[in-house]
């Protein structure tokens, strides 16, 4: 498999209880009858997903996922995983063998395992989804998030759907506190101060993300501008080398998966006469730590605040 379809499954590869029956007027029966109400979410689709009771066996077919249920300590509840994400040899994927990934299901031994819920990205093999549907077995779909809020979205509606509800607001919240640390250290900064920023997605073509992406949002937030933004480009588009030299971007920053080291970027002829290149302000960080909407995104974000702004935050290490 070439690292460019590797690095684009990466990318398209984030029940409160009222009575407990030991306050006062609360009987063993209303606990009971709280307990037995079916748990309803919507995916990202927008297709209601209903459960009459919470997901003891999840088969997960999305990594961002897998990181979450792991953050809500109820790996035990994951019977399956994609097969990409063992192939990768991740460590959450240990003990697992892998039910198929984003072109293909294993329909069959998903059958046997008997889940009482299937967690997918959106998009992959529409027919095998079908499939499963048609044995009764629940499909979420989470679809390409596009900021923050859909992370805290996600963290919430799995963890509704595990019965889980307490520990998904700590999280979504705990998170959401990291954020607004960093946010709040940039605010108001002008323009001017906000240097701008090119992620590079791939080099050939040279190839970046739109201003309705994930990686887009985090670069606001770190106090940084995208300079795909500013001409309004959308999605992962193609971007010529005259356009990033014409906009001149203050900091590059790349996936691993593209440039194990700088010098994979910095190297290159076609970016010599770039301020990014010339003050050496070219970062390869984690693909992972940058791309899944999990709480684990908090660490993406804290490696572009710091090489965005190191003033602020202090010089730029990998954080794993």
């Amino acid at each position: 498999m070439s690292k460019r379809i590797m690095l684009v499954l990466s990318i398209l590869m984030i029940v409160t209880t009222a009575c407990l029956g030991v306050l006062p007027g609360c009987s063993d029966t209303a606990a009971e009858e709280a307990e037995g109400e079916a748990i309803e979410v919507t995916d990202g689709e927008g297709s209601l997903i209903s459960l009459e009771a919470p997901a003891e066996k999840v088969v997960v077919m999305a990594p961002s996922i897998l990181e979450i249920i792991s953050g809500l300590g109820a790996m035990d509840r994951v019977a399956e995983i994609d097969s990409f994400t063992v192939m990768m040899q991740e460590p959450l994927a240990q003990g697992f063998e892998g039910v198929g990934d984003y072109q293909s299901l294993n329909v069959e031994r998903i059958a046997e395992l008997e889940p009482d819920l299937l967690v997918a990205i959106t998009g992959g093999p529409e027919d095998d989804y079908s499939k499963v549907r048609e044995l009764g077995i629940p499909v979420y779909r989470v679809v390409d998030i596009r900021g923050m809020d859909g992370v805290y979205e996600e963290i919430s509606n799995i963890s509704q759907l595990l019965g889980l509800p307490e520990e998904g607001e700590a999280m979504a919240a705990g998170l959401k506190s990291q954020v607004e640390e960093i946010s709040g250290q940039v605010e108001g900064l002008p323009d001017g101060e906000r240097p701008k920023v090119f992620y590079m997605v791939w080099n050939d073509p040279l190839m970046s993300a739109g201003s309705d992406t994930f990686i887009s949002d985090l670069i606001s937030i770190a106090g940084g501008i995208n300079i795909l933004s500013i001409e309004g480009l959308t999605g992962w588009p193609e971007y010529s080398v005259e356009n990033l030299i014409r906009n001149n971007p203050d900091i590059i920053a790349a996936p691993m998966s593209l440039a194990a080291d700088p010098s994979v970027i910095t190297g290159d002829e076609r970016f010599s006469s770039i301020d990014a290149i010339i003050n050496g302000r070219v970062y390869a960080v984690p693909d992972n730590q940058v791309s899944r909407p999990s709480q684990n995104i908090i660490k993406g974000l804290q490696m572009l605040a710091k090489a965005i702004h190191p003033d602020i935050f202090g010089e730029f290490e990998i954080i794993e």
